[in-house]
C-alpha cells in the first residue's frame, strides 16, 4: 500500500484493490446513525476527492442537526417530570 494525497481530515492510501480513504476524527453515534461513513472505497483519484468531500459535507450538516436536536429537547429521554 502506498499513501495518496487526499481531502484534508482523510487519509488516503493505494492498493491493489483501488483507493482507500479513512476519516482520521472519530464520528458520533448519531452522524453514524445518519449516513456518515468512516471508510470511502474509489477506483480513481477523483472519484475518492468527489467522495470524500461529500462525506465532510455530510458529517458537518449531521452534526449541526445533532446540535440543534440537543438545544431544542434538552430533557430527552429524561422521562415524565
Amino acid at each position: 500500500m502506498s499513501v495518496i494525497k487526499c481531502m484534508p481530515g482523510w487519509h488516503g492510501e493505494r492498493s491493489d484493490g483501488g483507493l482507500r480513504a479513512t476519516r482520521m476524527t472519530p464520528l458520533s453515534d448519531y452522524q453514524l446513525l445518519n449516513g456518515c461513513l468512516d471508510e470511502i472505497v474509489a477506483s480513481d483519484e477523483g472519484e475518492l476527492w468527489l467522495l470524500c468531500d461529500a462525506q465532510t459535507r455530510l458529517a458537518e450538516r449531521v452534526a449541526t442537526a445533532e446540535r440543534l436536536r440537543r438545544r431544542t429537547r434538552p430533557g430527552l429521554g429524561a422521562g415524565p417530570g
